[in-house]
């Protein structure tokens, strides 16, 4: 109230400036705290949908002619249909009406159909009379007075040209680099043929054969990636699996079982590129199953299994992604994914009589068919299946690893990549970095300012202090070229020869402190103050005389190969962008900021402590100890934490300095990946709206939320720190 009096005697002028600043200053910080919100707000918006689970609502149904279906597909945009059944019937239909668009006869029958991968519009069709051809389908678009239409093409890869295969057999076809495999199964008898293309004219030549006997009776058979071997199962849940490197000479890997004893096998799918079996069994479990390199080879593991409430009657793959459909004994659709290891959706179909199922090459739509013409048809929003926490955080098993691991591998060349998308190699990276960082930074920040401000003399301090606080503005990128193109070439060169300097540095200090300790104190005193110039030779001295003696150190000490003496005896492999440039380069980025921060609260220190200090009794140096850094501690403390999250969110220096692998492992002489170069990396060459593109602003979340964290904790102890040794 007495100051509300005091005010209200201030002239107008006074009144209306203190007025407008208070408002203004008010304004401001509300628009920082707002402007922060909002940043946070749009990047949980951009990040939240990837959570979200799958829909699956009701399309439509179609009408077409009575046929046994073996094939039913869609199109790559959704909008035609194609149908192969018993009577060597192909219709194209429209899904959007059902009319026909197009008919096309393969032969008098056809006795199974199965699609060739790596190619989704490729099939091979079998014909008891005649055997089996490959087809392609094709839908190139035409404009007809500027009205676009689809016409669907239904082609013969290899014109007149059938592979001959046993009545009856259950087969399955590899195409790739101009060459075909086709592996037959009937009985206990596997007939496997191997074609070479002629690339010009689209003709097979003579194939290789072979004939062999099993042990026993399999009545499936899958052929695994890219041809290497081949799956044979039986209705048991048995199954053998044959390398087929020499492919008329296969070698038996593996002999196991699916399911469990007491349970049935139901349902057999291989997920996209065919390194995995799903297999459904009568207990309503789906379980996952690829080989997994051993120390005796490859063997069939189980890597995850899926519980549902009722028996699984059919498994429907995914085409593009590692994602399935199983239908239940009741005919409800579940929709699961393996690497997030989710149930994401499940409706009831309309029929659970339909005879074949698939889902659309971009998983959108689900398609049924029955014997009596009916296609129906469902819709499903399912955009980003990858994602789930334990897949974030968690040690995930993707195909073809060993055991499970943290992965970050956001996209490949191949088409039937499994994203790994683990954020926890990107958290360590990111705090690796920065711990290399604050422990060359911290030490050297804050005894420099600790010198600066209580030992250096006032005239030096006003030459230091502004040169070390311009370093701040020096552009981090810079820091990060000279990194990556001069100092990790130099460390690498000189790895002995930096081992030296970093060791003979404090001992050449001491040893110069110890010198100028004996020279007398009428030399010592007329340079009070200016003790840092001195010190300066020695350390250039040091570290020449480090780098100078770094192949004797490397002779005697590490056998003359430092790298391979560390690799050897403990370990460490060595990359020659690692954690230790980063850790020097952006120490340097941080040391301005700990100094500067750190040097201003000792400096402000009240003068009538440190004099009531040394008049008591105190020396320099315990005054030091026990008064000034106590009372400036809450500020030093919040220069570490300052200078922390500048590290944490550091982005060109360690985009530049190191190999940018998401490794984990904190050898100092291997690299890293962190959010922050992982974000500028990725973001470019990602798509908008995909999944990868929401992880890349849900890692800048993250890393939003630790600098959040950081600095919520280091106010909190600043303000404990300050309430206690403020009133010294």
């Amino acid at each position: 109230m007495a100051l509300n009096a005091d005010l209200s005697h201030l002239p107008t002028r006074r009144r209306l400036t203190n007025a407008v600043t208070r408002y203004v200053v008010a304004l401001g910080g509300a628009a920082v705290i707002g402007a922060i919100a909002l940043i946070f707000f749009y990047l949980l918006w951009v990040a939240i949908p990837i959570m979200a689970g799958a829909e699956i609502e009701p399309g439509q149904r179609l009408s077409l002619p009575v046929g046994t279906p073996l094939l039913l597909e869609a199109n790559e945009t959704g909008e035609i249909g194609l149908r192969i059944d018993s009577s060597g019937q192909a219709i194209f239909f429209s899904l959007n009406d059902g009319s026909i668009v197009d008919r096309v006869t393969l032969a008098s029958s056809v006795e199974r159909v199965k699609r060739v991968l790596p190619h989704s519009s490729m099939y091979a069709v079998q014909s008891p009379q005649s055997g089996i051809v490959i087809y392609e389908s094709r839908h190139p678009v035409t404009f007809d007075n500027d009205v676009r239409q689809i016409r669907p093409e239904l082609n013969a890869v290899f014109p007149d040209t059938w592979i001959d295969v046993d009545p009856g057999a259950d087969f399955d076809v590899h195409f790739a680099d101009f060459e075909v495999l086709v592996v037959a199964v009937t009985g206990t008898n596997l007939q496997i043929q191997h074609f070479r293309d002629a690339e010009a004219g689209f003709e097979l030549y003579e194939p290789r054969r072979a004939n062999l006997s099993l042990e026993r009776v399999y009545e499936r058979v899958i052929i695994g990636p890219r041809g290497a071997w081949v799956y044979l199962v039986a209705d048991d849940g048995s199954v053998a699996v044959l390398d087929l490197q020499r492919p008329t000479s296969p070698r038996q890997i593996f002999v196991g079982k699916l399911v469990a004893e007491g349970s049935s096998l139901n349902a057999l799918e291989p997920l996209l590129g065919r390194y995995s079996l799903l297999a459904g069994n009568d207990k309503g479990q789906v379980t996952q199953w690829f080989m997994v390199p051993g120390e005796f080879g490859y063997t069939l593991e189980r890597a995850r299994t899926f519980k549902l409430d009722r028996a699984i009657t059919r498994l429907i793959a995914e085409q593009r992604r590692k994602g399935f459909g199983a239908v239940d004994a009741e005919g409800r659709f579940h929709l699961l994914y393996t690497t997030s290891s989710r149930v994401l959706a499940d409706r009831r179909l309309d029929s659970n009589r339909f005879s074949v199922a698939s889902i659309a090459p971009r998983a959108n739509m689900l398609l049924t068919g029955d014997e009596s013409g009916d296609v129906t048809t469902y819709r499903i929003h399912n955009e980003h299946p990858e994602i789930s926490w334990s897949a974030l955080w968690s040690k995930i098993w993707y195909e073809g690893y060993p055991e499970p691991v943290y992965s970050w591998q956001s996209s490949s060349a191949d088409n039937d990549f499994e994203a790994k998308f683990s954020l926890t190699p990107l958290l360590f990276g990111t705090l690796k970095a920065a711990f290399y960082a604050m422990v060359f930074a911290v030490p050297i920040a804050i005894m420099g300012a600790i010198y600066t401000a209580y030992f250096m003399a006032p005239a030096m301090r006003r030459i230091v202090k502004p040169g070390v606080e311009i370093m701040a503005a020096l552009p981090t990128v810079i820091l990060g070229f000279l990194a990556g193109l001069w100092l990790a070439p130099l460390i690498e060169a000189n790895l002995a020869g930096v081992i030296g300097s970093i060791l003979a540095l404090p001992v050449g200090i001491l040893l110069t402190a110890a010198l100028w300790g004996r020279l007398p104190e009428k030399v010592t005193g007329r340079f009070d103050g200016w003790y840092g110039i001195f010190i300066l030779p020695t350390i250039i001295l040091t570290v020449v005389a480090g780098f100078g003696l770094g192949p004797w150190i490397e002779s005697v000490f590490f056998g003359g190969n430092t790298r391979g003496w560390f690799l050897n005896e403990l370990g460490l492999a060595y990359d020659q962008r690692n954690a230790l440039v980063v850790g020097l380069a952006m120490g340097l980025a941080v040391i301005p900021t700990i100094f500067s921060i750190t040097e201003d609260a000792i400096y402000g220190v009240p003068t009538h402590l440190i004099n009531g200090s040394l008049a008591l009794g105190a020396t320099p140096w315990q005054t030091l100890v026990r008064v000034v850094i106590l009372t400036a501690s809450p500020g030093i403390f919040s220069a570490v934490m300052i200078g922390l999250g500048r590290a944490v969110g550091e982005t060109m220096i360690v985009l530049m300095a190191t190999g940018n692998t998401p490794v984990m492992d904190m050898n100092l002489f291997e690299g890293m990946r962190t959010f922050a170069a992982n974000i500028a990396v990725e973001l470019p060459e990602s798509e908008v709206g995909s999944t990868h593109y929401r992880i890349l602003f849900l890692t800048a979340l993250v890393l939003f939320m630790i600098t959040f964290v950081f600095n919520t904790a280091a106010e909190v102890v600043r303000q404990r720190l300050r309430s206690r040794y403020g009133n010294l």
